[in-house]
């Protein structure tokens, strides 16, 4: 009997040192385990550094559903926040990334107001890509880019937005507008697409209206004379490289890693100090570059200053002490610092008719100035309210054009007191000393560079 005690406790202890171990082993292997998906999870998830794969693959990671894939075509929906670039100057939104994996944006902001009108490809498409003829592509040379590839037009006729759709196409283009279609896919007017102006879609109503998104954001329709925003339309490869950014607001992609030591070297579209206030590029020469305040001309009392274009005529006069260009080019050109580095330049003064709608006409007279205004035509011409431009009428030798409470262009009077938005041109070879361009980091100016 004891023998049989003896070997039972023995097999007992034996069970409880296979068990022990058992266990250990057990909990080594699941203790492992979870240390390497532990370390596994702290390792940072690397993206693509291609924008087209970087953005499906932050979707697929994320799934918020922003950016919805529909009949191979990945388009950002809903009120995003995520899909903002800087790029050439300018802040865009990215709009689709397309079937061959090109990607298509649209700028953030209006870029001008023009009318649609029966010659659309003339004077829009016109306006915005170069014909190679005289007055067209403003938009495109402004861009410097060899990046562009065609961008898909949609160029539907439809009485209904039931029938909106993206059926008829023009790729003849590097730059368009946004179709209805676009729009409403994206949520429409709860979308990122929405941004409070007003501006022209790509598709007709009829052939005496257009469609257009209004400045509450609903789609509606407008006779194609009317001036309603430009908001131009790019494609670029989607195997462009992301520099720097992650699509915030605050910090767009940036796309290009690019060294700008002098002026000449900025994009239009930049921001830059001077004279203590804040001034945009609209347009560059050889060596120059033209500029306007992104605000009004103050008074003493701290109020956008208010002065009629002229008392007698809207001809333009720098000797009459009633006339704007007088005022601009001697009493406010006189307290302005740093006059070295101005220089004069072309302000474009030809007449505009209502009649026939041709931006064209804008362009073929100038007069050189120390200081003048922008144009009807003029990228950003539009951006302060009530501001007086440098463009007649033929037709009333007392009309000259301003920009409206909606920054929408109207014929007014010459006696009517409005604001001044001054516009002159620097010398290119300016050093920049720090900033980036950006509204909230303007290029600062250091000087001549010899």
């Amino acid at each position: 009997m004891k023998r049989k005690k003896k070997y039972h406790l023995k097999k007992q202890f034996l069970f409880q040192i296979i068990s022990i171990i058992f266990i250990l082993s057990f909990g080594c292997i699941y203790l492992g385990r979870m240390f390497y998906y532990h370390q596994e999870s702290l390792k940072p998830i690397i993206l693509s550094d291609t924008l087209a794969s970087h953005l499906i693959e932050e979707e697929e990671l994320h799934q918020d559903n922003l950016l919805v894939l529909t009949n191979d075509i990945y388009r950002y929906v809903g009120n995003v926040t995520s899909n903002h670039v800087r790029y050439k100057g300018l802040i865009w939104r990215i709009v689709r990334i397309n079937e061959d994996n090109s990607i298509t944006m649209v700028t953030e902001d209006v870029i001008t107001y023009l009318p649609y009108t029966s010659s659309f490809e003339t004077y829009v498409l016109g306006w915005l890509n170069d014909f190679d003829k005289p007055y067209t592509g403003i938009f495109e040379k402004s861009l410097e880019s060899k990046e562009l590839l065609s961008t898909k037009i949609c160029i539907d006729s439809f009485s209904s937005l039931e029938e909106a759709g993206c059926f008829q196409t023009n790729k003849d283009y590097k730059i368009g507008l946004l179709g209805v279609d676009d729009y409403l896919e994206a949520s429409a007017t709860d979308s990122y697409l929405n941004n409070g102006t007003p501006f022209w879609t790509s598709n007709r109503y009829n052939v005496e209206e257009a469609w257009v998104v209004e400045k509450d954001g609903l789609v509606g329709h407008a006779k194609d004379h009317t001036k309603y925003g430009i908001r131009p339309t790019i494609t670029i490869p989607g195997d462009i490289h992301i520099v720097d950014g992650d699509g915030a607001p605050d910090n767009p992609y940036i796309l290009e890693d690019y060294s700008v030591a002098t002026l000449q070297d900025a994009y239009v579209g930049s921001y830059l100090s001077f004279n203590d206030s804040l001034w945009r590029i609209v347009s560059k020469e050889d060596d120059k570059l033209k500029i306007v305040s992104t605000d009004c001309v103050i008074d003493k009392t701290g109020n956008c200053l208010l002065k009629p274009f002229s008392k007698s005529s809207n001809e333009l006069n720098t000797t009459s002490e009633d006339n704007i260009l007088y005022y601009l080019n001697h009493e406010y050109y006189e307290n302005l610092q740093n006059k070295e580095w101005i220089t004069e330049g072309n302000f474009y003064t030809g007449s505009y008719s209502l009649t026939d709608n041709n931006y064209q006409t804008v362009f073929k007279s100038s007069i050189s100035l120390q200081v003048g205004l922008l144009s009807l035509g003029d990228p950003f011409a539009y951006e302060v309210p009530n501001a007086m431009l440098l463009t007649n009428s033929p037709e009333n030798n007392m009309g000259i054009y301003s920009v409206s409470d909606n920054h929408t262009l109207y014929e007014t009077t010459i006696t009517e007191p409005l604001t001044i938005r001054p516009s002159l041109y620097l010398k290119g070879n300016l050093t920049i000393v720090e900033g980036n361009g950006s509204y909230i980091y303007p290029y600062q100016l250091g000087g001549i560079y010899e």
